[in-house]
């Protein structure tokens, strides 16, 4: 048992760095309009000479070249290996959370060995390694350009959607799963956001006319802030000191988490993931201190657009009508009477037998289905609610649409109360970010992105604690109260 269990670490140890890898190339193409697949090796950013893979090792082969080229000698910019590190730390951390140190209702209990665990519940697992990783990029990319690329979250919807659409077991009840009500209103409201979507996607799309003479390279999908240079990454920050802090933090994780899980010693699981959240705390906050041109130009174009923001936030809450109005007639059927709200209970806890696979004993796919509908919704409504809100209260845009399309995209898969209390201690933590980088530099732009990623790892990392927090019960109990007196219409999960 102690040597399977040290396998597993070690395995998910080598996914989470090989994942980072990737991730290095995908926040370096992306930002500069490059494709993941041409060419398929990595070249050195200064020299531009193919790296071959035995220089290509994660954290080996950086440690080996000492951190510089093989062919150019130029030093490699630590934000590579603190990228790698950072994704298996936590893919680590998610696996202490949901199988070591259970500090996740609703899935298998602790009394199986680790290899049952990821038998039963490995698809809710995948999905967060899968969000992670894409927000991770994302606040990369977020921290240097301003600007969230859409094709992270709509990947992450995805995985949400089809692997909560695998995970039904019966023991996962008190995952935070929508009552009848709200699985109708958030299906219903997804078929007018899939409405809209088919119109706008049908539309005939004018051609922009061909700029005269060598156009700059222009940022991916992200918006209309300036240009931005074919550079390598910067040098100056993370520090080599923080990578190397970073590798001490990442050996004594995996140390601790041995010991843990073999039973050798006996670890209070709160201090596994604290000193590592504190490191990514720093982290952000220390590429918050960077100076980039990008600064004054979201500034600039946040200035710009000051006139038209209340129009602009009107016309996309048209785009929501049809959601709204479909997620009133679903509301309206389940309280219509009758025996249509008992047949929608029926299917939605209608359950498959497939014994062959551990995790779909007691599939009920409609159900899982409606889990990650619900947090998608849910999650994205609080987003569009703070945005429309904010901007015609202010005058100009209060919350980016890309922000909007991540909290959804979480919610998919962490469940909305992920999202809603993650976006409340994003608030105090963007805000302390910003306080300590006005010595460094003074700007009123702010990437909220990486705060929302950090914010929302932590909820995960510590849902149940969270929810027990005297304040954060009263909440709870308040919310109950409001909805669930006369209707079915929500579930936080893991409360009793």
């Amino acid at each position: 048992m102690t040597l399977v269990t040290i396998w597993w670490l070690l395995f998910w140890t080598a996914v989470g760095l090989c994942v980072g890898s990737f991730l290095n190339c995908v926040i370096y193409r992306i930002p500069r309009d490059r494709s993941l697949r041409v060419p398929l090796w990595s070249a050195c950013p200064h020299c531009r000479k193919r790296i071959h893979w035995y220089d290509n090792i994660p954290i080996l082969s950086f440690v080996l070249l000492r951190g510089r080229c093989r062919h150019c000698g130029v030093p490699i910019a630590t934000r590579y290996i603190v990228v790698e590190l950072t994704s298996a730390m936590i893919v680590l951390l998610l696996l202490d959370a949901f199988f070591i140190g259970h500090a996740r209702s609703g899935l298998t209990a602790s009394s199986l060995r680790l290899t049952e665990q990821l038998a039963n519940d490995w698809p809710i697992f995948a999905a967060h390694i899968v969000l992670f990783s894409c927000l991770l990029a994302m606040s990369a990319i977020d921290l240097e350009h301003y600007w969230v690329d859409i094709r992270f979250t709509n990947l992450v919807t995805v995985a949400g959607f089809v692997l909560h659409t695998l995970w039904t077991p019966r023991h996962s009840h008190l995952w935070p799963r929508p009552l009848d009500t709200t699985a109708v209103v958030s299906i219903f409201a997804l078929c007018g956001l899939g409405l809209v979507w088919v119109v706008l996607t049908c539309q005939p799309q004018e051609d922009e006319p061909e700029p005269q003479g060598p156009a700059p390279e222009q940022v991916g999908n992200g918006p209309a802030v300036g240009t931005i240079q074919s550079l390598p990454p910067s040098l100056s920050a993370p520090s080599r000191m923080a990578g190397w802090f970073a590798g001490v933090l990442f050996a004594l994780l995996l140390l601790a988490l041995c010991l843990d899980a073999t039973e050798q010693v006996s670890l209070r699981y709160i201090g596994r993931p604290a000193p590592i959240l504190i490191l990514f705390f720093f982290l952000v906050l220390s590429e918050n201190t960077v100076l980039r041109h990008t600064d004054q130009a979201i500034v600039e174009a946040i200035h710009d657009e000051r006139h038209e923001a209340r129009r602009m936030v009107l016309f996309e809450f048209s785009l929501l009508v049809p959601a709204l109005v479909f997620g009133l007639i679903g509301y309206w059927l389940m309280q219509g009477g009758g025996e249509l709200p008992g047949r929608v209970g029926q299917a939605l806890d209608h359950e498959f037998s497939l014994p062959g696979l551990a995790f779909m004993r007691h599939w009920a796919p409609l159900n899982g289905f409606a889990t990650a509908a619900s947090g998608y919704i849910l999650a994205g409504a609080i987003g569009w609610g703070v945005r429309i809100l904010f901007t015609l209260a202010f005058g100009k845009e209060a919350f980016g649409v890309g922000d909007i399309h991540l909290m959804a995209a979480t919610g998919c898969v962490a469940g909305w109360p992920v999202v809603a209390i993650g976006f409340l201690l994003c608030c105090p933590l963007a805000l302390l970010g910003w306080a300590a980088t006005l010595p460094f530099k003074r700007t009123r732009a702010l990437p909220l992105g990486p705060w929302l990623a950090l914010s929302f790892l932590i909820v995960v990392l510590f849902y149940d604690p969270i929810l027990r927090l005297p304040m954060v019960a009263r909440s709870v109990d308040v919310i109950e109260w409001i909805f669930l007196r006369e209707s079915q219409a929500v579930n936080f999960g893991g409360l009793p």
